[in-house]
């Protein structure tokens, strides 16, 4: 059996004590913290090249706002299956005081659902009202221009940045509770065996062969991978189903209101990728067997790097080469447009850019995933306490857009054409350089992120000392 660097151990993981630094895992921390700062670099970006348009011409950034695109949310629902799996098979279930099913319910259901809803239906409409009203000279502009062509009223884009993950939330709230219904909990049985001591020393007794409950018929029916070549036989088929999927959406013609993709087609602000839902569904699964499967998913520490750079050199080298073929490719991944909306897909059929799009999407998204999550499951300085930063990246997730609208217009970023802008569409301020645009894209990141993280902390602080 393949061996790697840092096995998993579910003793370094309980959910039951999550207030406690020694029973995080620290690793899927970091990601998701890394995932974050990206997204709102994403959306600095996006926002600074649409109020900087004609301006905009960094081929680098754009390839980068479209390779984020690609794999963060996916890799976002990876590691809401691993939590969610790790949480319902932790090492204090031998003991009966792991969480049963109708508790795991009803913390998903708080943590997820109710915020959900709350948040859109009530919350993003009083936040938009509330930074309207009172610092109408950043907010108030945001999406209020006024124009003959449609786009007068203030709900269509700056309305819209307020939206927050409500969809991809409510989404992963159903695969939680799919999760529980498919895989019901028991008490004193644990899936997978590769584990190593925990750094505190904490040794957990595992229940012998007699201790443990007969398998379920469910249990049975459950997927096995025995080997590295199990696990790339299932990859390469639910790749094969991703971008047979992906290409069904595309080609209809109607990506942005396929009836394929389900309910993803409500979000307005961050185009839903016409992978979605099922990018997201094997994505969440995956994280739910990384425990079990850890010596299969993960590649070996001497190797991960090169392949990650492999794989990134790779899916950057493909896109380059497809947007050279294919101007519509090329239409589909640039920013320089006046608004910070893009359509996931244009132009879909049974043509080349459709096809390339369908394969090259799925092999990206596997491609990158697996070797980030393989770098950040196994490097020492990944696995590492990162400290309360990575501990509070949630609140980042829903406000980030307040900074990031606030530096961009800060910044004097709009000087670009806009609808309400006399003259022709080349009439974009002198004053925007294309060093000047890639520069502000770079402080308006930077202060956004600083400020989303601050901004967190000082709620997770306000809830603690309230908690007190």
């Amino acid at each position: 059996m393949p061996s790697i660097g840092y096995p998993l151990d579910l003793d370094d993981f309980d959910d039951a004590n999550s207030s406690t630094d020694d029973y995080r895992t620290h690793f899927m921390d970091n990601l998701r913290t890394t995932l974050t700062i990206l997204l709102i670099v994403q959306h600095s970006i996006i926002e600074t090249a649409a109020s900087s348009y004609p301006s905009f011409h960094s081929l680098s950034l754009t390839v980068f706002v479209f390779m984020t695109k690609t794999i963060i949310v996916g890799l976002f629902f990876f590691i809401s299956g691993y939590a969610a799996s790790i949480s319902r098979t932790t090492s204090s279930t031998y003991y009966a005081t792991g969480r049963s099913d109708p508790e795991f319910v009803w913390r998903r259901t708080l943590r997820l659902l109710f915020p959900g809803i709350l948040y859109g239906a009530l919350g993003h409409v009083i936040l938009w009202m509330v930074l309207t009203k009172s610092w109408p000279s950043f907010f108030g502009g945001a999406g209020s221009v006024s124009t003959d062509d449609g786009f007068s009223s203030p709900t269509v884009w700056g309305f819209a940045r307020f939206e927050g993950p409500v969809v991809h939330i409510i989404f992963l709230y159903a695969l939680d509770m799919a999760y529980v219904f498919l895989q019901p909990a028991k008490k004193g049985h644990i899936a997978g065996g590769i584990s190593t001591p925990p750094v505190s020393g904490r040794v957990s007794p595992r229940p012998s062969g007699d201790e443990r409950p007969s398998r379920s018929r469910r249990q049975k029916l459950r997927l096995k991978v025995k080997s590295k070549k199990d696990w790339y036989m299932l990859a390469g088929a639910a790749l094969g189903l991703l971008a047979i999927w992906t290409f069904a959406v595309t080609a209809s013609g109607r990506s942005e209101k396929s009836p394929l993709r389900l309910g993803f087609n409500v979000a307005s602000y961050d185009a839903i990728v016409p992978a979605a839902p099922f990018q997201y569904i094997f994505a969440y699964m995956a994280g739910i067997q990384l425990y079990r499967w850890q010596n299969y998913m993960l590649i070996s520490p001497p190797y991960t790097f090169p392949a990650f750079f492999g794989a990134l050199f790779a899916s950057v080298s493909f896109l380059l080469l497809g947007m050279k073929t294919s101007p519509t490719l090329q239409e589909i991944v640039q920013l320089n447009t006046p608004w910070p909306v893009h359509p996931s897909f244009i132009d879909g059929g049974f043509n080349f850019h459709t096809f390339f799009f369908a394969v090259w999407n799925a092999l990206t998204f596997f491609g990158l995933s697996a070797t980030i999550v393989s770098i950040y499951a196994q490097w020492e300085w990944t696995r590492r306490d990162w400290g309360p930063v990575a501990r509070h990246s949630y609140i980042p997730i829903w406000f980030h857009m307040i900074p990031v609208v606030f530096f961009v217009k800060l910044l004097a970023a709009d000087g670009g054409w806009s609808p309400s802008r006399t003259g022709p569409p080349g009439s974009a301020a002198p004053a925007l350089a294309q060093e000047s645009v890639v520069w502000r894209c770079f402080l308006v990141a930077t202060g956004s992120v600083i400020c989303s993280w601050f901004a967190g902390l000082t709620v997770a602080g306000a809830g603690w000392v309230m908690g007190c």
